[in-house]
């Protein structure tokens, strides 16, 4: 394995010229067109700053990434709007009736990226726990109900997905990464995430990762490695952190709880990796390589296996500029190769 893997986690922003009307031209050919043409001009940025695994390519063929599956599922039906975080809204469902798939939610959007580049790349889809804990339940008899149905769903997603790549891969390996921001919003409730995410992936042949762009306390996920039925984790980490360079604990509160994560997972038989966070998509400063070459050495004294870390911002980038985009994502590849230099 590369050490040090760079990846882009999910989405990016898109150009005006599909995000003006994208609700208006969605499912037409106008459409297709403009998502594809957003896509290839993504890519170049992802290529341009370097990275390993540039994802799907900003998830241009997506709105959101709670009502684009949910706009597909048959037994849902949207009540109003809700905010979710950085002034962003979304559509909240509420299900009314069974659930099935209508349709595929993203095996277009796989099959044109495969086809785009021959980069390694990843495909991010919203999580069982996030789509219930985001939805109204006025059909399923608990929480638990609803979000095993859609892990039913969203198994059923992944082996379509899977289909699709195994023709159009060129042999590379399938990468899945669970979006999952809702995991550890009700700890008690982390017996039904562990259950549904692994009903999701049941079947699956390839890698799985977890993504958690935002937690009140990472060690309730933690102490469940052993049981999720994955291969890493790809988590926030700088949002939380200080812009002030330093290797001490008290420069990298950010990262503190690396100590707990490496403790389980040295336990284990067979270890997961991990993907920092090493810049802040909520914010426009663009952090400087030596800043950003702090925390990945920060997490190298805890974790002290390059093979198991992997780098990322703490979450997608699309409520930043594209160019503002880009340049945390050159300066996070400039810090792994510095890194890289003295490892």
């Amino acid at each position: 394995m590369k050490e040090l893997i760079t990846q882009e986690i999910g989405s990016f922003r898109k150009p005006e010229y599909l995000a003006r009307d994208f609700h208006k031209i969605e499912g037409t050919p106008r459409f297709k067109e403009l998502a594809e043409k957003a896509t290839r001009e993504t890519l170049e940025v992802f290529e341009r700053s370097g990275l390993d695994n540039v994802g799907i390519g900003g998830e241009m063929f997506r709105w959101e990434m709670y009502e684009h599956p949910a706009e597909r599922i048959k037994g849902i039906i949207f009540y109003g709007m809700v905010r979710s975080f950085d002034n962003r809204y979304y559509r909240k469902g509420s299900a009314i009736d069974r659930l099935e798939r209508r349709e595929p939610f993203h095996v277009d959007e796989v099959n044109f990226v495969a086809r785009s580049t021959d980069r390694p790349l990843k495909v991010p889809i919203t999580g069982p726990y996030t789509m219930m804990e985001w939805s109204f339940n006025d059909y399923y008899e608990s929480r638990e109900d609803l979000a095993m149905e859609f892990a039913r769903i969203i198994n059923e997603e992944l082996k379509d997905i899977q289909r699709t790549w195994d023709k159009v891969s060129g042999g590379r390996k399938l990468e899945i990464q669970i979006d999952e921001p809702a995991t550890t919003t009700h700890p008690d409730e982390m017996d039904i995430v562990v259950e549904s995410i692994n009903r999701s992936v049941e079947g699956i042949d390839g890698e799985i990762s977890m993504h958690v762009c935002y937690s009140r306390d990472y060690r309730l996920l933690y102490d469940r490695i052993p049981d999720l039925k994955i291969d890493g984790y790809n988590l926030e980490y700088s949002n939380r952190d200080l812009l002030e360079r330093g290797l001490s604990d008290e420069k990298r509160p950010g990262f503190n709880d690396l100590k707990y994560f490496t403790e389980i997972n040295e336990s284990l038989q067979r270890r997961k990796f991990i993907g920092i966070g090493v810049t802040d998509v909520h914010i426009d400063y663009v952090e400087p390589v030596e800043l950003i070459e702090d925390r990945i050495n920060y997490a190298l004294k805890i974790i002290k296996d390059p093979e198991i870390v992997r780098i990322n911002p703490d979450c997608g980038l699309r409520t930043r500029s594209r160019e503002i985009g880009e340049q945390k994502l050159r300066n996070m590849v400039a810090a792994r190769n510095n890194v890289l230099k003295n490892l």
